[in-house]
C-alpha cells in the first residue's frame, strides 16, 4: 500500500486474528497522530511502546525504528497510522497487526496495533522527540515536549456546541475527518500562523471539516494570533468531546486564545458547499 503524500512512502500490513475494540483503536490513534504532528515534520523520534490514552487502555501502539537505526522520521509514523486506521475503518478491519512503514523501498520502522501486552504499561506515554539533525545514535539529545499553549505563551479555549437541528453524523466519518485534518496540518509547523480556511473532505466520507479564520476571515493584525497549534489542538478534541455525549452530529466551535475568539471549526454532513473557496484539500 502508497500513501498519496510521496510515492516513497509505503506500508504492508501484517493482520492477526485476534480483535480489537474499534473505539480506542481510533481515540488512541488520534491523540498519538496529534503528537507526532506537533513535532517538526522531518524530526527523529525513537521508539515508543504502551497505551496512548490512559481513558482508552484497551488497546496499545508501538513504534519501534527498523534496526540498526534508533530513530524514524515522525512523518513516517504519522502516515503509516492514518493509512492503517483508515483501513481498518473502511475494511470494518480492527485486528492486531504488524505495519511494516517503508521510505524508497527501505524499511524503516515498525507500527505495532495490540491488545494491552502488560498491565504495568497501561500509562499515559509521550513520544520522545529527537532533533532532526542528530544521527541515529544513542546520543541524540531529546527535547522536551511542549504544548501549543506553552511554545506559543497562549491560553487555548474551544466552545464546541451542536448545530440547531443539526444532521447526525456517522461516527467514523467523525473520526476520519479528524484524523484527516491532523494529517493536513502536520507538514505546518504549530506557531505558524493560519493563513486562510482549511477544507478537509473526502469522497469516502459524508461530511466535511471547516478550519476559518474568526470573523472577518482575514488574519489578525495584533495579537493573539490563530496558529496552527491552535487547529491541530481543536481537531484532536472533537471526537472524545462527541463520543463523551454520545452523539455524533454536526457542530460548531469557537476557538479563543487569551478569551478571544480568533478562529472557528465546522463539521458539516455531506459534500463541501463552495470547492472555490480556501484550500480545499482532499484526503
Amino acid at each position: 500500500m502508497v500513501d498519496d503524500d510521496d510515492p516513497r512512502f509505503s506500508i504492508h500490513v501484517t493482520w492477526s486474528e485476534t480483535r480489537l475494540p474499534p473505539t480506542p483503536v481510533l481515540m488512541n490513534a488520534v491523540e498519538l497522530s496529534a503528537q507526532y504532528a506537533e513535532l517538526d515534520f522531518f524530526s527523529r523520534t525513537s521508539q515508543r511502546s504502551g497505551v496512548v490514552l490512559r481513558d482508552f487502555p484497551q488497546i496499545e501502539i508501538a513504534v519501534l525504528p527498523a534496526p540498526p537505526a534508533r530513530s524514524v522520521e515522525a512523518r513516517l509514523v504519522l502516515w503509516a497510522i492514518y493509512a492503517t486506521v483508515i483501513d481498518m475503518v473502511y475494511s470494518s478491519n480492527f485486528f492486531e497487526c504488524e505495519v511494516e512503514v517503508g521510505w524508497q523501498g527501505l524499511v524503516k520502522a515498525h507500527v505495532y496495533f495490540t491488545l494491552p501486552l502488560d498491565d504495568r504499561l497501561r500509562t499515559n506515554y509521550r513520544i520522545p522527540n529527537l532533533d532532526a539533525s542528530t544521527s541515529d545514535d544513542d546520543t541524540a539529545p531529546e527535547e522536551n515536549f511542549d504544548s501549543v499553549n506553552q511554545t506559543v505563551n497562549t491560553v487555548f479555549d474551544w466552545r464546541p456546541i451542536y448545530k440547531p437541528h443539526g444532521l447526525n453524523l456517522l461516527p467514523k466519518d467523525v473520526f476520519v475527518l479528524a484524523l484527516g485534518a491532523i494529517k493536513v496540518i502536520a507538514p505546518r509547523r504549530i506557531t505558524d500562523q493560519v493563513p486562510g480556511p482549511i477544507n478537509i473532505v473526502s469522497d469516502r466520507v459524508d461530511a466535511n471539516l471547516q478550519i476559518y479564520l474568526d470573523r472577518t476571515h482575514s488574519p489578525r493584525p495584533v495579537p493573539p494570533f490563530f496558529r496552527f497549534g491552535h487547529a491541530l489542538e481543536a481537531a484532536r478534541r472533537i471526537p472524545g468531546w462527541q463520543l463523551a455525549r454520545h452523539k455524533f452530529a454536526e457542530f460548531f466551535a469557537s476557538i479563543e486564545i487569551n478569551r478571544r475568539p480568533v478562529g472557528i471549526i465546522l463539521m458539516e454532513k455531506g459534500a463541501y458547499p463552495d470547492p472555490h473557496d480556501g484550500n480545499l484539500t482532499t484526503m
